[in-house]
């Protein structure tokens, strides 16, 4: 393949920022945003601090939030900014820990909230909402205004006024022109594109694309749409997104001469009444790399972090005559991070990919993506999905063999070969497991050498001995190794990993070190005193001053040094067992309702609840976790209601910003009917209503110099 033309300036952009055809820029540079999706008012303020720093760990570069208009405004007239509604705060929160930001500011947002985040009072109205009516209008500018001056002097990334306004464009711009008027400004002005969306010229199209849905029927195993997903291909749209919401046909998929920009790719998927899909992180982990693969220049998650809801009543409902039923409190996504921060396995597979995103992101940005002639697309789930990225000299090889729901072949004995403009690169023919997904890179420029290919997924490159040394993780099932334009010698290394040397005239010019694929997902880089990189071994969190580390992780925490891999501490995460007591056993399953489509609504008479007491020792801290089965559960401390859940086969954690020192807590949980219309993802039918252990989980830390 040869080098692509140059990108095109647009003039989509003010300011440092800049839009080409093909890659966002700052201070004409390439750049690669991540950015991840936190609902701030669905967290509690004193646990943003720790979702922000892991967030940002995990190498995010931005942090995405709705303002959700009904958290706010209940009561016209009585906007609330303080507490857990501080977005000056928040926002100031993220800035601090180094991420930029995206702000979302409606007025309607859907995001699972009650008639999209527009308040009661509004919607009572009857005004002509979502439309250029003056009197909706005047209403927004109210809205804006407020919003105005709570991020005054903050530095925004980028705005999005309204979401998934389909067929509206002079709305959009209606809505844009009155947030500069009040005070509004970004370099970056972006709209959500799925639907085949008629969007203004003046905004940036984002994209998206998710493992699964709940906005599907019960009777459907799967959402077909999200199949398209887990091709490399040159499609952007998937009018699947939100589709519940939408009326009519969605227009056809647009082109765009714009860079492939994403701001919803599922990071999970929250479960719905009706439907409760469980996304795997493997589902995650190919999913974004796909995204990767078809040529996106920004990954934009969605969620990056579970949530809950300030006060009940918040929520998209059936009793407000919406398509879907959702629990009052919880809004557990199953996101890279739960409500409490801890980090699910799709926060390590996402920070590998943004090792490789920070230190050849920029560089990636500038390769289009290229596709066999003979590339598969869905239904197909015999061919093998690859792509190539490339700046015509060097890049990446893409391999997404991975789908939710299907159990894709193995392919044994593939060669790839890439044309470059300096010839071919052939890698070794390898057996590709069913199951995996990974990239490789091709003429990988490390120091004075060139790895000419390789069967594992570049890391990060660092400093290391005077030296460049380039970081490959394995991927299981396949042989990890390289070939470069220097002589290979093996080096000693005291610790995990397969030391290289790289050496040209007698000297040693760079180094490879090969990771294990569960050793790539344990590495964490930081930013030690004196700006230079340095790579950490560790089962949790590595942040730039200290290691977290959680439930089920190996304590111990290793530095690489001169002196090789060195063992720099250790700390236990805390599990403190918690008494139950049942109070009573389950009744008979409550009387099944439904919706006028037909979608099972959640019970709402509790009378054949089983009832348990959890008794909290006096010193209680850390996040409570409680292994259950049934329907629906909530959680009392008094009449206050903690947090509830529908279930999905998955613990339920209660954090200690929502417990709020909470001791003698009452669980209620509703027995699940044997005929109800639901569908549970892999099958995870519950049969009872019970508690079978509850327990404190801590984190464990070890400081790091």
């Amino acid at each position: 393949m040869s080098a692509p033309p140059a990108a095109a300036v647009t003039d989509l952009a003010s300011g440092d920022v800049q839009v080409t055809s093909r890659f966002v820029q700052v201070g004409g540079e390439p750049v690669f945003p991540l950015t991840g999706e936190v609902h701030f008012s669905r967290l509690p303020r004193a646990q943003w601090d720790a979702t922000l720093r892991r967030m940002r760990a995990s190498g995010m570069t931005h942090v995405a939030s709705y303002v959700l208009w009904n958290h706010h405004e209940p009561v016209r007239g009585e906007a609330s900014f303080s507490g857990d509604l501080d977005l000056r705060a928040f926002l100031q929160a993220a800035i601090g820990h180094g991420l930029g930001i995206v702000l979302r500011i409606g007025p309607y947002a859907h995001a699972e909230s009650r008639h999209g985040g527009l308040p009661d009072w509004l919607v009572e109205t009857g005004v002509a909402v979502r439309t250029d009516d003056p009197a909706y209008l005047a209403e927004v500018e109210r809205w804006y205004t407020m919003l105005a001056d709570e991020v005054r002097g903050i530095e925004l990334f980028a705005i999005q006024v309204d979401n998934e306004l389909y067929d509206q464009p002079t709305h959009l711009t209606t809505l844009r022109r009155l947030a500069e008027r009040v005070g509004f400004d970004a370099p970056l002005w972006v709209a959500t594109g799925w639907g085949g969306a008629e969007l203004p010229d003046d905004v940036l199209p984002v994209f998206g694309g998710y493992s699964d849905s709940f906005w599907i029927e019960a009777s459907d195993t799967r959402d077909l749409r999200s199949e398209t997903n887990f091709f490399p291909s040159a499609r952007r749209d998937d009018d699947g997104i939100g589709a519940d919401h939408r009326t009519g046909t969605p227009g056809a998929a647009r082109e765009y001469d714009l860079p492939f920009a994403t701001c919803e790719i599922g990071a999970g998927m929250t479960a719905a009444y009706h439907r409760r899909p469980l996304v795997t992180a493997a589902d995650v982990d190919a999913l974004t790399l796909a995204k990767l693969a078809s040529g996106s220049v920004w990954q934009g998650y969605y969620m990056f972090s579970d949530g809950r809801n300030p006060r009940a009543g918040l929520q998209e409902s059936h009793a407000a005559g919406e398509p879907n039923d959702f629990p009052d409190i919880s809004y557990d996504f199953g996101a890279p991070l739960t409500v409490d921060g801890k980090p699910r396995e799709s926060w390590f597979r996402l920070r590998r990919q943004h090792h490789l995103l920070h230190r050849w992101g920029p560089q990636l940005a500038t390769m289009p993506a290229s596709f066999p002639a003979d590339a598969p697309d869905a239904p197909d789930t015999e061919g093998l999905r690859w792509s190539v990225r490339s700046d015509g000299e060097s890049g990446f090889l893409f391999v997404i063999n991975h789908q939710p729901g299907v159990t894709l072949p193995a392919h044994d004995q593939v060669a790839f070969t890439v044309a470059t403009d300096a010839g071919e690169i052939a890698f070794p023919a390898v057996d590709i497991p069913s199951d995996t997904a990974f990239v490789w890179p091709f003429a990988l420029r490390v120091g004075e050498a060139t790895l000419r290919w390789a069967t594992a997924q570049p890391l990060t490159e660092v400093v290391w001995r005077g030296a460049p040394l380039v970081v490959l993780g394995a991927t299981a099932g396949i042989p990890a190794r390289f070939d470069a334009d220097a002589e290979v010698r093996e080096a000693d290394l005291d610790g995990p990993g397969s030391l290289f040397e790289l050496v040209r005239d007698g000297e040693v010019v760079a180094r490879v070190l090969v990771l294990s694929e569960a050793d790539a997902l344990r590495l964490g880089v930081r930013t030690a005193a004196a700006g230079a990189a340095e790579l950490v071994l560790a089962d949790g969190v590595v942040a730039s001053d200290r290691v977290e580390i959680f439930d089920g992780g190996d304590g111990e925490v290793r530095r690489l040094t001169d002196d090789g891999w060195v063992v720099v501490g250790a700390a236990a995460p805390g599990r403190t067992p918690v008494e139950v007591s049942l109070v009573r056993q389950a009744g008979s399953p409550p009387e099944r309702h439904a919706a006028d489509n037909g979608r099972a609504s959640i019970p709402t008479d509790w009378s054949g609840a089983a009832q348990y007491a959890l008794d909290l020792p006096d010193d209680a801290d850390g996040t409570l976790v409680i292994d259950w089965e049934g329907d629906v559960a909530r959680a009392w401390a008094g009449d206050r209601l903690l947090s509830d859940a529908v279930y999905r086969g998955e613990p339920w954690r209660i954090g200690p910003h929502e417990r709020r020192g909470a001791q003698h807590i009452a669980i209620e949980i509703l027995p699940p009917h044997p005929a109800a219309d639901v569908y549970i993802g892999a099958g995870r039918v519950p049969t009872r209503a019970a508690v079978d252990a509850a327990r404190l989980e801590s984190v464990g830390t070890v400081a790091l110099g």
